[in-house]
């Protein structure tokens, strides 16, 4: 069987967003089923505003319960420091790279 990405410790460190996520979902849901006879531009620009963040905040999740998973297994986070050097903008050495 695969090794799991996430143990049950970062499951539950994650479940935090579940409700949010829940949420947003049945919006979407909820707006894709009804219509108020809305112009098809404001359907859109109400489901993009729905959609948007489930999507951030699906990444941001995932991105988090990485760099828990890798903290916990190892000390530290390459995910982290990869995502704090594209923040800042550095660019590896050459003595990386070789």
């Amino acid at each position: 069987m695969a090794e799991r990405v996430f143990d049950r410790e970062t499951l539950l460190d994650l479940t935090v967003n579940v409700i949010p996520l829940g949420m947003l979902l049945f919006f979407v849901l909820l707006f894709a089923v009804t219509t108020v006879g809305s112009t098809p531009i404001a359907t859109v620009v109400s489901q993009a505003l729905l959609v948007v963040p489930f999507v951030v905040l699906t990444g941001t999740t995932y991105l988090t319960g990485r760099i828990i998973a890798e903290s916990q297994k190892t000390g530290h986070s390459e995910t982290a420091t990869a995502i704090a050097a594209f923040a800042t903008g550095e660019r590896p050495d050459a003595d990386d790279e070789a």
